[in-house]
């Protein structure tokens, strides 16, 4: 009983022993985890913690960079404003210059001046060889005048220049002959027996309209020496001028003339 009894506490001992031992193995197994597990947290949290301040920079970058365009699209934003507000101004500019440059059709009372010479046989800015009714006009007898001349008993271009000069003297507004407006650059010249409105043939009767004080106009044409010169200058080919007023004229625009060399100062 005694050697049964050794054995089995023999036994006990070396069991005991194995446990403790398997014990100590799983506990340094699990230190050792932990210890790994440890480093490779701090190693982690150090990434982390790297990451979190290259993000923090770049977004404040981005934070800069968008507080820049949002100054920038203010300020562009103004700039188109004041765009928009200076063309609303040039738009309305330009209106107002419209009338007196020539480039808007303008619509008021006025005078009416018909002139009519010796071999009137038309109206209008049309072809001289066809009269107001559209049949050709006929043919002139008696005595003509040389190639490149005027012919006697015609209205000449520099009579309807000093008619129109009178106009402008006596505070017209704008005039326009048989249809055709007058601005700053427009020309009356002839060419033969023709005359030309900015190079628009134009005959007689002239009418000359012109919008303004129709009370003044009329009265200072009428004074005027040009009219008293057409009216009764011996040899004058003027057969009929009457001013009358006019209530209400309307004159069209003239064409948009085009500037090869002329440029804004300043531009």
């Amino acid at each position: 009983m005694r050697r049964v009894a050794g054995c089995w506490g023999w036994r006990r001992a070396l069991a005991l022993a194995l446990v403790l031992a398997v014990l100590g193995g799983v506990i340094a197994l699990g230190a050792r985890r932990a210890a790994v597990t440890a480093d490779a947290r701090d190693r982690l949290a150090v990434i982390l913690r790297a990451q979190v301040g290259e993000r923090s920079t770049a977004l404040t970058g981005t934070e800069d960079r968008v507080g820049r365009l949002r100054s920038q699209l203010a300020v562009t934003r103004e700039q188109r404003r004041r765009a928009q507000r200076d063309q609303a101004r040039a738009v309305a500019d330009v209106a107002a210059l419209g009338p007196m440059t020539g480039s808007a059709a303008v619509t008021g009372p006025g005078v009416r001046i018909i002139v009519n010479d010796r071999l009137a046989g038309g109206s209008g800015a049309a072809d001289p060889r066809v009269s107001a009714s559209g049949t050709p006009r006929p043919h002139q007898t008696g005595p003509t005048a040389a190639s490149g001349a005027p012919a006697p008993g015609r209205i000449q271009d520099h009579d309807l220049a000093d008619l129109v000069n009178v106009l402008w003297i006596s505070g017209a507004e704008a005039i326009a002959i048989n249809g055709v407006r007058l601005t700053a650059l427009s020309a009356i010249r002839a060419a033969g027996d023709i005359v030309l409105i900015n190079f628009v043939p134009v005959l007689a009767p002239y009418s000359v309209e012109a919008v303004g004080d129709p009370l003044r106009l009329v009265r200072r044409v009428e004074q005027s020496a040009v009219v008293d010169r057409l009216r009764h200058r011996p040899g004058s080919p003027v057969t009929s001028l009457t001013a009358s007023i006019a209530a209400s004229l309307t004159l069209p625009a003239a064409p948009s003339p085009v500037l090869r060399h002329a440029r804004r100062s300043g531009s």
